[in-house]
């Protein structure tokens, strides 16, 4: 087969493959160029925005509300853990419930004026706040009231009875501890209140106060055997035992020596404690009792015999009669048998 050659066609022929070199090279240039620009493009492109989820409902523990007790929070770490720790406002006291609006929790956010990216709050109106508590148990008090009284009146024994709270028993949740910081009887018997001063997590809370009856067991003086109206007590008509001091009078005799001597003012039964009220100190001279009456200024001395016109205690006012005068004067009794006169 015979090619005819033509000066023209030849010239193109010889140049194509260059032009399709340089087709290829621009092409690869531009998509380079494109390559390298794009960084730049995708670092105008503006960060997602915040989204913020409210939950209907939330228990908090601690005495303020912040934005991680009650939303869920998609935003990038360095602005989420800002958000999440986003003070809302106080919680209600323990064991309390409260309505938080979403308004408030926008306003809490605006706040942050740092934070310019667009921030998505969804979620309902209002949240349900409640706040979680936790109460004094009876047998934990009652630990906390024996170890105070035990140290306060050096181990006698005694028996702690019910036990009742006054005021509120909520306090918040944690690590509680409580002590006895005061008490209203100074004999620690019968009703007594005491203060507890209260700390959870070491942080101190209002006080508490509860009141409990206090059995104390102390030894009484206490009859042998029945006794008569104006019977003079001897220490054979007595003996100590333990009673409940709890609800007997204050006057109880807590001393043999506080009874023997003195006089019975009322028929008493066997085993029965006796009280300061139910003696009385019988008179040093009595009514008829023969006396001698004495009178003197230090230089002059003089005696007289006399009668007992009343019954007359030592050191006490006393009337007696003059026997051979018949005058009744007023002295001084100073034993069984002696009055005193001042001139």
């Amino acid at each position: 087969m015979k090619f005819l050659h033509h000066p023209q066609i030849d010239r193109l022929s010889i140049r194509l493959p260059g032009f399709f070199l340089r087709i290829c090279l621009g092409l690869f240039c531009i998509g380079t160029a494109r390559s390298w620009a794009l960084p730049e493009l995708q670092s105008n492109i503006d960060p997602p925005a915040i989204i913020i989820k409210l939950q209907p409902s939330a228990e908090i523990t601690g005495s303020e509300i912040f934005l991680r007790d009650i939303a869920v929070v998609s935003a990038p770490q360095s602005i989420s853990e800002k958000l999440l720790s986003l003070r809302i406002e106080k919680a209600p006291d323990p064991g309390m419930k409260q309505l938080l609006s979403k308004a408030k929790i926008s306003a809490a956010l605006s706040s942050l004026n740092d934070i310019q990216t667009e921030t998505n709050l969804n979620g309902p109106e209002f949240i349900q706040i409640h706040r979680t508590c936790q109460t004094l148990e009876e047998e934990y008090v009652r630990q906390v009231l024996h170890n105070y009284i035990d140290q306060q009146i050096n181990n006698s024994e005694f028996k702690i009875g019910v036990i009742k709270f006054h005021g509120k028993n909520r306090l918040p949740a944690g690590n509680l501890s409580a002590a006895v910081t005061r008490h209203t009887s100074d004999k620690l018997l019968g009703n007594v209140k005491f203060i507890l001063s209260i700390q959870v997590d070491n942080q101190p809370n209002d006080p508490v106060s509860v009141s409990a009856w206090i059995n104390r067991y102390e030894e009484v003086v206490v009859t042998k055997h029945e006794l008569s109206k104006g019977s003079l007590i001897a220490e054979q008509d007595l003996h100590m035992r333990k009673r409940d001091i709890s609800k007997t009078p204050e006057n109880v005799c807590m001393h043999v020596d506080d009874a023997i001597g003195k006089r019975v003012r009322q028929n008493m039964r066997a085993e029965t404690f006796l009280r300061s009220s139910m003696l009385e100190t019988p008179p040093t001279i009595y009514k008829g009792d023969r006396v001698k009456i004495v009178a003197g200024n230090g230089l002059l001395l003089v005696s007289a015999k006399g009668l007992a016109q009343t019954d007359g205690h030592m050191n006490q006012p006393i009337k007696v009669q003059n026997i051979n005068s018949k005058r009744n004067i007023i002295g001084r009794v100073v034993d069984h048998s002696t009055v005193e006169v001042n001139f």
